[in-house]
């Protein structure tokens, strides 16, 4: 929730107001909302939203770390020159969900259905990102995924990330999450 409300802050001192509709942020911030009122429903919905591209964003972070060369280009700014705090809160990606993993075992109640919160919570950040984004600087992938030329590309983002959301979904239930 505290590098939630940072990025947040960052972005608003910065003037880069935009950013803070990045799916982490408010993700960080429900996040800690879910471990503070102990709701595994809220925990496991941001889970739901962030593992897989989170785990997507760490692996493209591990390969630059180790080649010093881009593979998909996602976390190339992290290495570009920039403000300290923002490195320090977009290090959030490397630890957000073995947190929130670790964090749920100590939320008691089972909850079903979180991925219907998660598929309203995705359904309003991309309407958010597409008026307030803009193809430029891209926010939440809305207009396009590493350039690639894809049609019907608003169809084709909600069906990836629904797929990738009730992916998470049974893995967690399988793993008894």
């Amino acid at each position: 929730m505290v590098f939630g409300i940072s990025a947040i802050l960052n972005d608003i001192i910065l003037k880069n107001n935009s950013i803070i509709l990045w799916l982490c942020y408010p993700s960080l911030i429900i996040l800690g909302a879910g471990f503070i009122a102990k709701s595994r429903f809220l925990i496991k919905s941001q889970l739901n939203i962030l593992t897989i591209p989170l785990l997507i964003w760490t692996t493209d972070f591990i390969f630059f770390i180790i080649t010093k060369n881009s593979f998909l280009g996602i976390s190339d700014y992290f290495f570009q020159q920039g403000m300290l705090t923002s490195k320090i809160i977009t290090s959030q990606h490397l630890f957000t969900i073995p947190l929130a993993l670790f964090s749920i075992k100590f939320v008691p109640q089972k909850t079903k259905k979180s991925w219907i919160f998660s598929l309203i919570f995705i359904s309003i950040m991309f309407i958010l990102s597409r008026i307030i984004g803009s193809s430029e600087n891209n926010l939440n992938f809305s207009y396009n995924f590493l350039n690639l030329n894809i049609p019907f590309y608003p169809l084709f983002w909600f069906l990836a990330i629904s797929c990738l959301i009730f992916l998470t979904n049974f893995i967690l239930k399988k793993l008894k999450f």
